[in-house]
């Protein structure tokens, strides 16, 4: 089997997904790797790591002129919405100033396209390895994988605890869907160990928080535990080190070191404001109607590639405003790990918008969803717990749950209004049984195992080890010639 290995700057990711790697390499396969950057390169330790190739792609870029050909031949694949995830990055960290234009961005989809051709060419490429697509560099390697009919493999956390799955192309993943039309019509048979293990779970889903809430530390304000640290010292050399490269040519990291200075400004003013912030959050009132909004970490894969038409989340928050049914108001929370990030501009916005209440990160979420008439949202968690706890759904984006009967798809935000008075005047459909076998197909298509890609190197190989062993039980590496299932 030859695989392509993608790496970036993503922290701590390269432990886990170099010690993967080395398994499929030990088990007879070959593994070539496609950097973002030189950076990365140096920072994922991928020369130390006996690779059979390495290429990295802003040495590649820094020369590629336009190949409007390439760009033809795969004009039926969404190259231009591809494009949204890092451009988000980039506007949010100040990745690439004001040096990116028009020309700027034909010549990068030219460039990842004919990078990762070269690189099915070379190395006859049969599986792409990275986590779920969630950035421009995986979506353009799954571009490639899916003309060249190699297949991609995306590990990603699921919702449920202690559980992964396994994605090619998330915005077409229908195995949840797929799982739950077998079991519902009889051709799909689930073991009686498993009925017993979603039956505890959704009477315990009012307490239970999903693995990747309980790893990403995304809520911690405070600079001293975070940045001056002795381990930071190697970091701070390497940054320094490449302190000249481009902003664009190193389109994910941009040039590291003001990458960097970037991110801990933004943590910086995050701190300051994080007081001013809270004293701007309301509280809840008993015995109103509310639909509850929870919102989104940005940039993240789940509102970038999700549900990238709605990515502006307040234009989304204010035309819902002005469009609820009379007597219901909009209780607006915010995340968990997000909170403070934007401007206070942004919340003195949406706490002056009518029939709307800004609600803090630390509200008790599930109390809310069994106290509100509606969830309504673009991705987010709180959507598949609300239908679990029985509550309607109306959703903007695309997502495992999106097929589930209590959820209503907002297609035209135009109509948004009479979506939602007829979404809250039907009856909610769905039982018991339904909700049952709904997680049954969601535990079907994931695999045991807590997947934290953030893991320092010892904890990070033994997680590979065992994530290896289940794709292996699993049959999903059946049929590659260099490695066979376990029996």
């Amino acid at each position: 089997m030859n695989i392509l290995l993608l790496s970036n700057s993503a922290p701590n990711y390269f432990h886990f997904f170099n010690a993967l790697a080395g398994r499929f390499s030990n088990d007879g396969a070959t593994v070539a790797v496609a950097v973002d950057s030189a950076f990365s390169r140096e920072e994922n330790s991928l020369d130390a790591a006996g690779f059979a190739a390495i290429y990295d792609f802003s040495t590649f870029f820094a020369s590629h002129h336009v190949d409007f050909g390439i760009l033809a031949r795969y004009a039926e694949y969404d190259l231009n919405s591809a494009l949204l995830s890092d451009f988000e990055r980039a506007q949010v960290y100040g990745i690439w100033g004001d040096d990116a234009d028009l020309e700027y961005f034909d010549r990068l989809k030219s460039a990842l396209l004919t990078f990762f051709e070269e690189i099915f060419d070379k190395h006859g490429t049969d599986l792409v390895l990275y986590e779920n697509v969630s950035n421009t560099f995986s979506h353009f390697a799954l571009f490639v994988a899916q003309e060249r009919q190699a297949v991609y493999f995306g590990l990603g956390a699921s919702r449920l605890p202690g559980r992964f799955s396994v994605t090619a192309d998330p915005l077409a993943d229908k195995s949840v869907e797929t799982a739950f039309a077998e079991i519902r019509n009889g051709q799909k048979t689930v073991a009686p160990d498993v009925h017993r293990w979603v039956a505890s779970y959704i009477a315990n889903i009012e307490t239970i928080v999903p693995d990747y809430m309980k790893i990403n530390g995304l809520e911690r304000i405070a600079l001293l535990k975070r940045y001056f640290r002795r381990d930071r010292i190697s970091k701070i050399r390497a940054l320094i080190r490449h302190a000249s490269d481009s902003r664009t040519n190193s389109f994910q990291i941009g040039n590291p070191l003001r990458t960097h200075v970037s991110l801990f400004l933004r943590n910086v003013r995050r701190r300051l404001k994080a007081g001013r912030v809270r004293g701007m959050y309301q509280q809840a009132v008993a015995g109103e109607l509310f639909l509850l909004y929870p919102m989104h970490f940005h940039p993240e894969a789940s509102t970038s590639i999700l549900a990238g038409a709605y990515l502006d989340e307040y234009e989304v928050i204010r035309n819902i405003a002005f469009s609820l049914p009379e007597g219901v108001r909009l209780y607006v929370k915010d995340h968990m790990s997000a909170w403070a990030y934007p401007s206070l501009e942004f919340y003195q916005r949406i706490r002056s918008l009518p029939n709307v209440r800004l609600l803090g990160p630390d509200e008790p979420t599930k109390q809310l969803i069994k106290s509100s008439v509606g969830v309504i949202t673009l991705t987010s968690t709180v959507g598949y717990e609300a239908l679990l706890l029985k509550r309607r759904v109306f959703l903007y984006g695309r997502v495992f749950y999106g097929f589930h009967k209590g959820v209503i798809q907002v297609v035209n935000p135009a109509n948004l209004r009479r979506t939602i008075s007829d979404g809250l005047a039907s009856a909610t459909s769905w039982d018991d049984r339904y909700n049952h076998d709904f997680v049954c197909a969601y535990w079907l298509a994931t695999l045991p195992g807590t997947l934290n890609l953030m893991l320092d190197r010892e904890p990070a190989a033994q997680a590979a080890e065992h994530i290896y062993g289940e794709l292996r039980r699993s049959g999903q590496l059946h049929g590659f010639p260099a490695i066979k299932s376990a029996a």
